[in-house]
């Protein structure tokens, strides 16, 4: 009778789980805009890359449902998950646009040989484009100072923990990216970053922590605490947010 308890004890928590997935797909999906805001020449082809060499976030596999259906949904791109480094060659990166880097912690454990360092930082600068999502700027220097460089900033702590509500405010409101936000100023639940190798003017910024109001103090003499960002980086594209702890 006690082993009949726990096997349906663990059925239900089985079946429940499948239960949350689909709620957390359902809401995606609800969310998730219909078409692109602008809509590319041709669909792209990316490659998202999703596993961590540090700190595993519990959202990865929530980032990789929602690219899946952001590309079901827009048809602005199409997705190809990985979790192995075999496709960051020159030739293997050669079918692709964009890499994607969902909050894959050290990326510098990942990729320990150059030539696989050159291939995708040759790959960017060639005129194709990165998004690097939350932990994907935790890595980089000083063992790969080349990829801090690229993405813009390397992970220096976080101030402002998971649990807090953290008020951020729209810096570019003419950037594209930004349309989405119908307001210059909103709060927040997310784990927020500081950065060392951070050079404001490599970067164009569209959102920003307000640091005084959050009422917590990082290592910016400025109180510069940007949360998302663009640059360019050879004749390629950059795209990094912070947002994607919780």
């Amino acid at each position: 009778m006690k082993n009949l308890t726990l096997l349906t004890a663990a059925l239900q928590l089985f079946i429940g789980s499948f239960v949350l997935a689909d709620e957390e797909e359902n809401k995606i999906r609800e969310a998730m805009p219909a078409k692109p805001t602008a809509k590319p020449k041709k669909t792209k082809k990316v490659l998202v890359y999703s596993k961590p060499s540090g700190f595993k976030h519990g959202s990865i596999p929530t980032g990789i449902k929602g690219l899946r259906i952001m590309a079901e949904k827009t048809k602005a791109f199409e997705a190809t998950f990985t979790l192995e480094t075999t496709e960051f060659t020159k030739e293997g990166l050669a079918k692709y646009d964009m890499i994607i880097f969902n909050n894959c912690t050290h990326v510098q454990k990942a990729f320990t040989e150059q030539i696989q360092r050159d291939a995708i930082l040759g790959f960017i600068k060639s005129g194709k484009a990165f998004a690097g999502f939350h932990s994907a700027s935790d890595g980089g220097m000083p063992q790969w100072q080349e990829y801090t460089d690229m993405i813009g900033g390397c992970f220096a702590g976080h101030p402002w923990n998971a649990g807090g509500k953290w008020p951020f405010f729209v810096e570019d409101a003419k950037h594209p990216v930004n349309k989405a936000f119908k307001q210059k100023e909103f709060s927040f639940s997310d784990e927020i970053y500081q950065y060392k190798g951070y050079d404001r003017s490599k970067l164009r910024i569209l959102i920003g922590l307000d640091s005084v109001k959050s009422g917590k103090k990082g290592n910016s003499k400025t109180n510069d605490y940007p949360v998302s960002w663009v640059r360019s980086y050879g004749k390629g594209r950059i795209f990094y947010s912070n947002f994607g702890h919780n």
